[in-house]
């Protein structure tokens, strides 16, 4: 994988996790809201772009 590549593709996981904690924590300790669930809507969709983005970024379709 391209180092600009691993750079996005690390970066949208994060971005995803950090979405999905503070949405799923902030819904366990104060209760669900539409904002808490549409954080954590935004966390999945983040999470699978930076999955297909890095699974379609490594070497083993070039091979």
């Amino acid at each position: 994988m391209k180092r600009k590549a691993e750079r996005r593709c690390h970066l949208l996981l994060a971005v995803s996790l950090v979405l999905l904690t503070v949405g799923i924590g902030y819904d366990l300790v104060v209760g669900t809201k539409l904002a808490d669930f549409l954080v954590i809507i935004l966390g999945l969709l983040f999470g699978w772009i930076g999955f297909m983005y890095c699974l379609a970024s490594t070497e083993l379709w070039r091979a």
